[in-house]
């Protein structure tokens, strides 16, 4: 197996990087250096690193540095360089340069990326630093979501990348998925998909609730720790637009039109209100004059953030209920039989999810790729537990066919049962939230 002494973390002082650097050393025990633009960013990042283990027993190991002084002597030491600097091509690739410059050979350097062409990053080195380097999707924060996305492109050594599989695994304990260099790769190109679709949903039902009720209908119930647009207000909607536009410029999918990102989202990024760093987004919280803070959501219609509308959900509520009892098949049969709007649009969105995530099987990933991805990295219910709690493969196409969603290749020539094959790993039930 792989093992990495040295380690050289760039980006050191953001909320990823710190925490990156801390799974490293404490779980690695790799000496590592911090670099950041500043000194004092670097040691900003250390101690984030600590707090982020609640330990300084391995607070020797990090080495604080700046890109200006300290990049070239820490990369020539390094067996693995970590980027982790801002999502653009214009911020990474005069850094790869530096980095293509004074690694040794077979030192092995990853990038952190949403989505960016890992192959065009990789060009940036020489042959032998071709070879050896990868996307290392971390997702955040990575001490409670253990999905590491391991992207390869054309010159990887399909050995070099099952030793850093194992690495990552065994050492740094991440469940690791290995994707081929695609726009949002696996866990991102799924989960967005599904959140930008809500938000088109919110706008074609805003004058029936709009944004709160399309959260309210894909709530934790329906398998997925929080509701698809209140996930967005978290990312940032800056950073979901960045990611759907990649992924709509450059795929042309069964899914393509959903990733084009809705104009009053593009509104809200214009006005500054991208979600929970700036206080207001597709939600916000404001005090009352007793000091209370109360939850209001962003109208479409009108441009105004309101109380929450009322809503009577009568299909959530009795859902909900069963999943609350942990009838997980009973659940699956009532949301495949019940009459009505809400669960008309349930089922869409559920069908869809699993059809999508198996139509980027293989061209993506595989069947255990997918799941591991939004299992682990979502903390959403995987698309191949879904299968099985519908009732197996033909109950789960019939299910997807009714919902006037294109069953995918992978599933038309797949069988077997239980589909799911990560159980012992993750048991799906506990990804069911009764709200």
């Amino acid at each position: 197996m792989k093992d990495f002494k040295t380690v050289t973390v760039l980006g050191a002082n953001g909320t990823m990087g710190a925490n990156s650097a801390a799974i490293v050393a404490a779980f690695g025990g790799a000496k590592v250096y911090m670099l950041a633009r500043t000194l004092d960013k670097a040691k900003e990042g250390i101690q984030t690193a600590i707090a982020s283990v609640r330990s300084g027993v391995f607070a020797e190991k990090l080495i604080p540095g700046t890109y200006d002084d300290d990049l070239e002597k820490a990369v020539s030491e390094s067996d693995w360089v970590f980027e982790l600097v801002a999502e653009s091509y214009e911020v990474k690739e005069p850094i790869m340069k530096r980095i293509s410059a004074a690694r040794k050979p077979g030192t092995l350097v990853s990038t952190v990326s949403s989505g960016l062409s890992i192959e065009r990053l990789a060009s940036h080195l020489d042959e032998d630093g071709q070879k050896h380097y990868y996307g290392t999707h971390f997702f955040n924060p990575p001490y409670k979501l253990v999905l590491c996305e391991l992207i390869v492109h054309p010159k990887n050594d399909p050995g070099y990348t099952k030793e850093l599989s194992e690495y990552l695994e065994k050492k740094l304990h991440r469940h690791v998925i290995v994707a081929n260099d695609r726009p949002g790769f696996a866990g991102n190109r799924i989960g967005f998909q599904f959140m930008n679709e809500a938000a088109i949903y919110a706008e074609k039902l805003a004058d029936k609730g709009g944004i709160h009720l399309v959260d309210q209908l894909l709530s934790g119930y329906t398998g997925r720790a929080m509701a698809p647009l209140a996930t967005a207000d978290l990312v940032g909607l800056d950073v979901h637009k960045a990611i759907v536009d990649n992924i709509y410029e450059n795929t042309k999918d069964v899914a393509h039109d959903t990733f084009k990102l809705p104009d009053y989202m593009q509104k809200l990024i214009d006005q500054g209100a991208l979600g929970n760093k700036k206080g207001k987004g597709l939600y916000m919280r404001e005090k009352t004059p007793e000091g209370k803070s109360v939850k209001k959501v962003y109208n479409i219609k009108t441009g105004n953030y309101e109380d929450l509308p009322k809503l009577d959900l009568s299909f959530k509520k009795k859902a909900a209920s069963l999943i609350h009892e942990s009838q997980y098949f009973h659940f699956a049969e009532f949301m495949k039989t019940e009459k009505g709007e809400e669960a008309d649009l349930v089922r869409r969105f559920i069908a869809r999810y699993i059809s999508y995530s198996f139509s980027l099987v293989p061209d993506v990933t595989d069947q255990n790729g997918v799941d591991g991805a939004m299992g682990f990295g979502f903390n959403w219910v995987p698309p191949s537990a879904w299968v099985d709690l519908l009732g197996g493969v033909d109950a789960a196409k019939k299910f997807i066919e009714q919902a006037g969603i294109p069953v995918p290749d992978f599933l038309n020539s797949a069988s077997g049962s239980p589909f799911y094959k990560l159980q012992s790993k993750l048991d799906y039930r506990q990804l069911f939230r009764g709200s």
